[in-house]
């Protein structure tokens, strides 16, 4: 067996992997002796056919199988002879079986890469100062939410802000459209959720009244046949509603789990705080990362980038399973499909593996290792998060066999933080 190594655009490499027909010869005998007991063919038993029929008749499975038993002979072994490192497994897979065999394909590799300068770097830090204005926006925000929806007084006129409880139907050349009723409908007037001026014809509308409401669909509408069309909707209030916010006090302070006022004052000073301090050491450490990257060029490989992608996208799902929603709906909402989806991620995933690469790259130029008392420590916590003791946690771990990659993962995560702690420290 011989083999050639070609090197590819990011991180790539082609294998070719000849063999004489000498070599084939004793494969390829074994190959059509195992088929001769599976294959079926006319005028002879299952398990019963002759090798030479084999050959003939089933030429292509006799090839696939012949391909994949010198693959999975010789693969590993020129993997190990090259010290190549994959990310992916075989791409491209050509054969040629003219005079014995070769068989060439592409293979993802972890990329080398020459590390840039990581110390003495200079970047800018935003800083944080609270105030007051900042402590009362957090704590409207906090109040709004929870705030109530509540049927208005007799008489009284809709205003932007407002929100009905709309019945309607809508007309195109006093031909009703489909999707164009509902008997109960909650609209906020001024949230544009409507076409043209729809809402803003409904102000001034009393409970109990009914109308008809002109607009126009916009030339681009979704929907061609209602596509730049006029139309008149009837529509008919069922009730108005505002938005009531309560007041604050101390009861509603110990509704959202603080003792009073001034408790629920400090603890979200102390929240807010936190948060931004968080926030501008992650801009700041993504600042540090983005400036060594300057120096550090990585092509990083097509299988690295589709993995993080696919990763991306099934966080994406989880999140707005939480929302009540799937993947289809946002797409639909979002006027995406699927794929513009994954081609719009592939700069943020390709920015976190570059960023990966070369923490990894950090910690081994500095020769950081995680003891198993910091991988310990770091589990606890994470169990802590999960409101769960350590071996219960690992016990759970353990039965959706899941216990050693999640430690490896773990392990990693604690790795690219030590690089970070050095990256920080040696900064300017």
């Amino acid at each position: 067996m011989k083999h050639e190594l070609k090197k590819l655009k990011n991180s790539a490499v082609e294998i070719k992997i000849s063999l004489t027909s000498d070599e084939v010869a004793p494969l390829k005998k074994e190959v059509v002796k195992d088929l001769a007991g599976k294959v079926e063919a006319p005028g002879f038993r299952k398990g019963h056919v002759p090798e030479a029929t084999v050959e003939t008749q089933f030429k292509d499975a006799v090839t696939r199988e012949l391909v994949d038993k010198i693959l999975h002979k010789h693969y590993e072994e020129v993997i190990k002879t090259e010290g190549i490192r994959p990310v992916s497994y075989i791409n491209n897979l050509d054969v040629k079986s003219d005079n014995g065999i070769e068989i060439t394909f592409s293979v993802d590799v972890y990329p080398e890469f020459t590390l840039g300068e990581y110390k003495g770097l200079d970047v800018e830090k935003e800083t944080f100062e609270m105030t007051p204005d900042k402590l009362d926006s957090e704590i409207q925000m906090m109040v709004t939410g929870k705030s109530k929806l509540e049927d208005t007084e007799e008489g009284y006129q809709a205003q932007l802000g407002d929100t009905v409880d709309l019945a309607f139907e809508g007309f195109i050349d006093g031909v009703p459209f489909d999707g164009g009723k509902a008997e109960s409908h909650l609209l906020k007037l001024g949230s544009k959720m409507f076409i043209d001026t729809f809402e803003e014809q409904l102000v001034g509308y009393k409970a109990g009244q009914e109308g008809d409401i002109a607009v126009t669909f916009p030339k681009e509408y979704h929907a061609p046949n209602l596509a730049g069309k006029p139309a008149v909707f009837k529509v008919k209030i069922n009730s108005i509603k505002k938005l009531v916010t309560p007041e604050l006090n101390d009861e509603l302070a110990k509704e959202f789990g603080f003792e009073n006022v001034e408790d629920m004052k400090t603890k979200v000073t102390e929240r807010i705080t936190k948060r931004e301090e968080d926030r501008i050491k992650g801009v700041y450490i993504g600042k540090l990362i983005e400036k060594i990257a300057e120096t550090t060029p990585i092509e990083v490989p097509v299988a690295m980038i589709a993995n993080e992608v696919e990763g991306r996208i099934n966080e994406m799902k989880h999140q707005l399973s939480m929302q009540g929603m799937n993947l289809d709906m946002y797409l639909k909402m979002t006027g995406m499909d699927l794929p513009k989806l994954e081609l719009q991620l592939v700069p943020v995933a390709t920015s976190k593996i570059k960023g990966d690469l070369i923490l990894n790259a950090i910690a081994k130029a500095e020769n950081i290792n995680v003891s198993e008392e910091e991988l310990k420590e770091k589990m606890t916590e994470v169990a802590k998060m999960y409101g769960m003791e350590l071996d219960k946690f690992e016990e759970k771990l353990k039965k959706q066999h899941n216990l050693e990659n999640y430690k490896i993962l773990l392990e990693s995560d604690v790795l690219k933080q030590k690089a970070i702690d050095i990256i920080i420290a040696n900064a300017k």
